[in-house]
């Protein structure tokens, strides 16, 4: 297997201090057929001088019987060395570049060797490489900073050479040190699980923690699966998680007002995702939920008593039931006919009740509005295979924006007085930042 490595030239490059430098190290221990120096305008001024850099291998070559080959890449242009972003794209190009030719062999990086955002730049690319790449790190000889003492314009490459410890087998010590990539691969999918999470997009987020080497904190964990199941609106495997800790994540404790407050959360993360159909047709369950409580607090009627429920768990009109409230059945028969048969109970039906039995003007006009809302953007969508955007629903709903739907929903439950306060509508956000502060204080 061909051995190449990749070194950006610094400024201890190639000797310093009596000893190896990261880059001349790095050869004496890996022994690489084919060495790239990756060098910018300063260092090629450096090369140009006296040869330095192939000489130093060169020597190494012939001490240790080793053929090294070496390939120059000359960045002339290359003054603002400290700019990270433009060396991960170069970087990169380069690599892929160099395993398209060598196919199959071992490549080495060098990342102790050129400013900080090479090395930067090298070791994030190793580490994303998956196994194709090694980041080698190398050690100063003292074990802190390298004191510069040396000119780099007096240098004397021979003389350099003749007085390199590493030379000696009594006084070399092998400095070169393979990264722990995990650590660091680790940061970096933490870091899309909470860009994940902060999108909503905890089933992703869920996908990116199971490939952690380090695992998220347990309470993370669990939060984070609990999250999943909040947009599922599962609150089963919430309770299974959390017991109760879940109230940190759920704010209502009435089950038929959670139901209905969570399901319009859910809608309000769909149309932060811009999953505008999905938004469209969760409105008609929460839409039949809201009439029905209004029909019973502001008209003092509960039609659970006029319906009944078939083998499918289906709640329909009763015919029987209905005629023994006489006005609630003129209310059907004059909105649907006197042939009235036994239907389900649909919002369309429960707003002509709530019409005939609420004194609330200003509900009652907000029902029409949110039925009028239903009947023609959800049929439409339910019926026609369409492009449903934002511009689309505001065209067939008299020109209500999605976001304007939800402030109706929210409108009209706190019309309903369920004890929704305002902050508690921002829960799912607070839940995010839970989660993400357990994350990042493991």
């Amino acid at each position: 297997m061909t051995r190449v490595l990749f070194s950006p030239i610094g400024g201890t490059d190639p000797i310093s201090n009596c000893r190896d430098g990261a880059m001349l190290h790095i050869c004496r221990v890996y022994k690489p057929d084919i060495v790239y120096l990756h060098m910018s305008k300063e260092m090629l001024e450096f090369q140009r001088q006296n040869d330095r850099y192939r000489y130093c291998i060169k020597k190494l070559g012939e001490k240790l019987e080793h053929s090294f080959k070496v390939v120059v890449i000359e960045r002339e242009d290359l003054e603002e060395v400290q700019i990270f972003d433009s060396f991960i794209d170069e970087y990169q190009e380069i690599l892929q570049d160099i395993l398209m030719k060598h196919k199959g062999c071992e490549l080495y990086l060098n990342v102790s060797s050129g400013t900080p955002a090479m090395k930067s730049s090298l070791q994030i690319l190793g580490v994303l490489s998956e196994g194709r790449m090694k980041t080698i790190q190398v050690s100063t000889p003292v074990r802190k900073i390298n004191p510069h003492l040396e000119s780099h314009n007096d240098y004397d490459v021979e003389l350099y050479w003749e007085c390199d410890d590493d030379n000696s087998e009594e006084l070399f010590k092998n400095r070169c040190q393979e990264s722990q990539k995990n650590n660091l691969l680790d940061e970096i999918k933490r870091q899309s699980i909470i860009r994940y999470i902060e999108a909503y997009d905890y089933s992703a987020a869920l996908s990116e923690a199971k490939t952690l080497v380090e695992p998220l904190p347990i309470m993370a964990q669990k939060y984070l699966r609990s999250a999943h199941h909040r947009t599922q609106l599962n609150f089963i495997g919430i309770d299974n998680e959390l017991g109760k800790e879940k109230k940190k994540i759920l704010p209502v404790s009435d089950e038929k007002v959670c139901n209905i407050f969570e399901h319009i959360l859910n809608l309000q993360i769909k149309v932060q995702k811009e999953e505008y159909v999905d938004f469209i047709r969760g409105i008609t369950p929460v839409l039949v939920d809201l009439f029905q409580i209004a029909l019973k607090e502001s008209g003092g009627l509960n039609y659970r008593q006029y319906v009944k429920i078939n083998k499918q768990g289906v709640e329909k009109w009763d015919i029987n039931k209905l005629e023994t409230n006489p006005r609630l059945l003129q209310v059907f028969r004059n909105n649907f006919g006197l042939n009235f048969k036994s239907t389900p109970v649909y919002s369309s039906n429960l707003l002509p009740c709530i019409e005939e039995y609420s004194n609330n003007e200003e509900l009652i006009n907000l029902s029409k509005r949110l039925r009028e809302f239903e009947e023609n953007v959800r049929n439409m969508a339910a019926h026609k295979i369409v492009s449903v955007t934002r511009e689309w629903i505001k065209q067939y709903s008299n020109g209500y924006t999605p976001e304007k739907i939800l402030s109706m929903l929210k409108e009209y439950v706190q019309l309903l007085n369920m004890g929704i306060k305002e902050n508690y509508w921002d829960s799912y956000n607070a839940m995010n930042q839970l989660i993400i502060d357990l994350i990042k204080w493991r």
